[in-house]
């Protein structure tokens, strides 16, 4: 057997481990692994919680067929866990695809639809370190979009759809299994210890700060400016008035972390050149939590899509988003009363907060460019020195970032959030 690796690889990342994903991942017995190829797909400023590695297996079947094989490796080593360990990360997402997911696509295969979440679990291990291992979604057509551009409007519309329905779901599923769906998810990202912590404050607040300063720079939005550095001066009751109580009176499972990097497309041949997806897969449900619906949407809207499609089509979003909701729901053994769209919009509405602070305090950070962000790492924003220097790129190394930014504050400001 020849196996080929490029940069650095876990050595246990051998014969027995493949034989085993595959084994479980295809649901038979007594393969011969022939061949592997191993990459390291992990990239700074992209993969904060964990290496990313593909790997291509040629194997025997044990009717003697040779076939081969693409999975992706999402290794989650101790060191990169840092604070986030007491998320259970790890334990999230593979309850989320050993339990959540397929009964999720079962609902809709019975509705008639071949509808698929995400990708395919083959594997998961907890030693001698963690590993969730999936299905390779570009071997399958699937392909991500650029986060420094953002998303256009059909890329947006199909997310948006989509979200509908996966949010329909799970609402659904917390009715009939609310041990699964709502005790399992009690929290995310941001929850009460994170916020309270002073290196939230110090990083956050940073570039909560570096934002107020660099906005006096436009001459209309002085008086915002002083409204930001007021909100820094009650920054941890703030931020925790923005994300509690997590419930609202429409609670679904979020997503948590739904952004341009989480969204693989899918385009056919004549879509592709109109950049018109027909199909989106979910990536990455480590940080889901049981709240508002409010929360997925401003998290999305204020991280992945594009000034131009903010300004025109919101509404539009948020229509299409409903539409979806309450078509799954009507397909659906739903017992709920169905949500107006008037109940909806206000679950947003109470939301704007949260979107706020997602708006400075992580789209910043997602929409760098490649060339400032690639040493970020979770553990290097602990040195004071490399957060100021990086809270100062953040803000100038895309255009898009400030752009999108001034206009977001300044609807803020007009729905009173900044007050």
């Amino acid at each position: 057997m020849a196996t080929f690796a490029i940069g650095e690889i876990p050595n246990y990342f051998n014969t027995e481990f493949f034989k085993r994903t595959l084994e479980n991942g295809l649901r038979t017995v007594d393969l011969k692994i022939l061949g592997i190829s191993i990459e390291n797909l992990t990239t700074g400023g992209e993969n904060y919680c964990s290496n990313i590695y593909r790997a291509v297996i040629k194997y025997k079947s044990a009717d003697d067929q040779h076939s081969e094989q693409t999975v992706i490796i999402k290794n989650m080593p101790k060191h990169k866990q840092g604070v986030l360990r007491r998320l259970n990360i790890y334990r999230k997402e593979t309850i989320f695809y050993l339990d959540i997911k397929p009964k999720l696509e079962a609902l809709m295969w019975y509705l008639g639809e071949q509808w698929s979440l995400a990708a395919r679990h083959f594997h998961s291990t907890t030693e001698p370190e963690q590993n969730i291992i999936f299905e390779d979604l570009s071997v399958l057509g699937f392909s991500l979009e650029s986060r420094q551009t953002g998303l256009n409007f059909a890329h947006a519309r199909i997310v948006m759809d989509k979200m509908g329905e996966y949010h329909a779901l799970t609402m659904v599923m917390a009715e009939r299994e609310p041990e699964i769906v709502i005790d399992h998810y009690a929290f995310g990202l941001l929850n009460i210890d994170s916020i309270k912590t002073d290196a939230f404050k110090a990083l956050f607040g940073a570039q909560l700060l570096k934002l107020a300063t660099l906005i006096t720079e436009y001459p209309d939005m002085e008086e915002i400016s002083k409204k930001l550095l007021k909100y820094y001066d009650n920054f941890t009751d703030r931020v925790l008035a923005a994300v509690y109580p997590l419930r609202g009176e429409v609670n679904v499972l979020n997503h948590g972390d739904l952004w341009v990097n989480n969204l693989f497309f899918k385009y056919d041949s004549k879509s592709l050149k109109l950049k018109v997806p027909y199909e989106v897969r979910f990536i990455d449900f480590q940080l889901c939590y049981y709240g508002s619906i409010g929360f997925d949407i401003n998290y999305f809207l204020n991280t992945s899509v594009q000034l131009d499609v903010l300004k025109t089509h919101r509404k539009s979003l948020i229509e299409t988003y409903y539409e979806s909701l309450l078509k799954t729901l009507r397909a659906l053994p739903y017992t709920a009363a169905l949500p107006k769209f008037e109940l909806v919009l206000r679950e947003i509405s109470q939301r704007e907060a949260f979107g706020f602070f997602v708006a400075f305090g992580f789209f910043p950070l997602m929409s760098m460019y490649s060339m400032d962000s690639q040493d970020n790492s979770l553990e290097k924003f602990y040195d004071e020195e490399f957060a100021r220097r990086k809270i100062e790129l953040m803000f100038q190394s895309n255009p898009r970032t400030m752009e999108t930014l001034k206009y977001a504050l300044k609807r803020f400001d007009g729905l009173k959030v900044l007050d």
